[in-house]
């Protein structure tokens, strides 16, 4: 794999087939590619203040972190102060277990960007 890049999906008719008809509502995604090739996707919606992520494929969970983020971030651009998972994915439930523990199934944004800390 060469360099690659994340970004929004901008085409509606992208979401919707990798959509697929399980989901409903206005739906976003994200799309991780090596030159003209996707190798992976989230979809997410933001509702209720709340990014919520909804569905994702990658080809290792070394590239989940990024893509979630990146999501989250879009949502919180648009105004979503809170994000949360679809607990029936399991690489989202298995995400949120590893890094979050027993928070709500709904938080704020501020959690998953303030770790960094600077002297």
């Amino acid at each position: 794999m060469g360099m690659f890049t994340m970004k929004p999906i901008d085409e509606y008719d992208v979401v919707e087939l990798l959509n697929n008809g399980r989901f409903e509502g206005d739906l976003y995604g994200y799309v991780l590619s090596d030159g003209g090739d996707l190798f992976g996707y989230t979809l997410f919606k933001i509702e209720d203040n709340t990014t919520v992520m909804l569905d994702s494929k990658t080809p290792g969970p070394q590239y989940l972190d990024g893509i979630i983020r990146a999501s989250i971030a879009y949502g919180e651009a648009r105004g979503a102060e809170y994000f949360s998972f679809n607990m029936e994915h399991e690489p989202f439930a298995e995400y949120k277990r590893i890094f979050f523990g027993d928070q709500p199934d709904r938080m704020k944004t501020t959690v998953i960007f303030s770790g960094c800390k600077h002297d």
